[in-house]
């Protein structure tokens, strides 16, 4: 028994330590740690062997999905402006439903066209792949130098379209599995899972502003606050609303709460601790390394056969063509976003949500063909496309004007 719980420890020690080279790395060539940590899942997971993601691993993977989600969703959450969040609530919105409704419909047709799937099976794999890593995504925009309007549409894009590929990709394996589509049901599934979610964040988080401030638990802050964000995220989900939309809402309300006091007039004072925000920090550091080395190790190494392959790259690049046009829209819509930030926004990393999604079909009967397949090889796609596209801009940026 000893030997085994030695070797854990040495891994934990040195997957958090790998975590700070590659953080390294980002600040001196602007290279994502990102992609790093992804491969090197991959290395210690499907290509060596070293551990194996059957049984335990296999089993915990949407417990630690769940668990990466709720404290990176909180971090985000305290550091965004909550007054910027509402003026980009509508654009940010309309950019995620069009870039997310343009990636469903065009690989519809495209699989369809290409490979002989039949239209929903294409819709399914759009609603599965159609959203970004809000993990990758909060990653990469909290070390870059954008503007706080790029940096909440972008945030909010990552946190809306969960919700959106879960139960959009669960309506239609429904339709898939029975032969019938209710619209109705699917929309009245939508607009109740935001609104419970909303409300619920909001009471939570003005119950827990209140208990911070007249109760002396500063020592133990973060702990108590988490141990709340728990309960709220396993509340909300249980009443059937999205735990991740009330945890970003009830983080956002306790980053934000002095501020809005101020406005109010309300008298007290209701800034959080400097002590608590580095803490969700070094929280954050620890929960994102192991996150994405994680998915390394998901990683199916089937994806790389050539036919699968093939089928990956075509609807890598329809997924290019769908967000280019969504970001060509957004621009339209807004005439200030920057040349850079057109580029930054262009980025499209998929993460764990889509490779847990990518299992779902099989597991209820419907199979198609390389379909898990190419989701994971999507995300690694998509996530080296983003990492060099990054590098790119950001070298091209921190050059000296001739």
């Amino acid at each position: 028994m000893g030997q085994p719980l030695y070797d854990l420890f040495f891994i934990i020690g040195a997957v958090l330590i790998l975590g700070f080279i590659t953080s390294l790395i980002f600040e001196r060539t602007k290279f994502s740690n990102i992609i790093l940590l992804m491969f090197a899942g991959m290395l210690f997971g499907p290509v060596l062997k070293i551990v194996s993601v059957e049984g335990t691993i296999s089993v915990i993977a949407p417990y630690i999905s769940i668990l990466a989600l709720i404290i990176l969703l909180f971090g985000a959450g305290l550091n965004l402006n909550i007054f910027n969040v509402l003026t980009s609530l509508a654009k940010a919105s309309g950019f995620t439903v069009l870039v997310f409704s343009l990636s469903m419909i065009f690989l519809g047709f495209s699989m369809h066209l290409f490979f002989g799937w039949t239209y929903l099976e294409g819709l399914l794999l759009g609603a599965v792949l159609g959203g970004t890593s809000f993990a990758v995504v909060t990653s990469i925009i909290a070390k870059l130098t954008l503007s706080e309007d790029s940096k909440v549409i972008l945030t909010l894009e990552s946190v809306l379209t969960d919700p959106l590929c879960i139960i959009i990709a669960i309506a239609l394996i429904e339709v898939i599995s029975l032969g019938t589509v209710n619209l109705r049901n699917t929309a009245v599934s939508l607009t109740s899972a935001f609104s419970i979610a909303i409300v619920i964040g909001v009471i939570f988080g003005i119950f827990w502003i209140g208990i911070i401030n007249k109760l002396y638990i500063k020592q133990v802050g973060y702990s108590m606050t988490i141990a709340v964000v728990f309960i709220l995220y396993s509340l909300v989900e249980a009443v059937r609303g999205n735990g991740a939309i009330a945890t970003f809402v009830f983080a956002l309300l306790l980053g934000n709460f002095n501020e809005i006091a101020n406005r109010l007039k309300l008298k007290g004072e209701f800034a959080l601790d400097t002590k608590f925000r580095d803490f969700q920090v070094e929280v954050s550091f620890f929960v994102r390394t192991f996150f994405f080395i994680f998915i390394g190790l998901m990683f199916n190494i089937e994806a790389l056969n050539s036919k699968a392959l093939t089928m990956a790259l075509v609807v890598f690049l329809v997924l290019i063509i769908a967000r280019i046009l969504g970001v060509k829209a957004l621009i339209m819509a807004d005439k200030t976003i920057e040349p850079f930030e057109k580029s930054i926004l262009s980025m499209m990393p998929r993460g764990l949500a889509a490779a847990v999604l990518a299992l779902v079909p099989l597991s209820a009967g419907i199979i198609i063909p390389y379909f898990a397949e190419i989701v994971f090889s999507i995300i690694i796609l998509t996530n080296l496309a983003t990492t060099v596209g990054v590098f790119v801009i950001e070298r091209r940026r921190s050059r000296p004007v001739q």
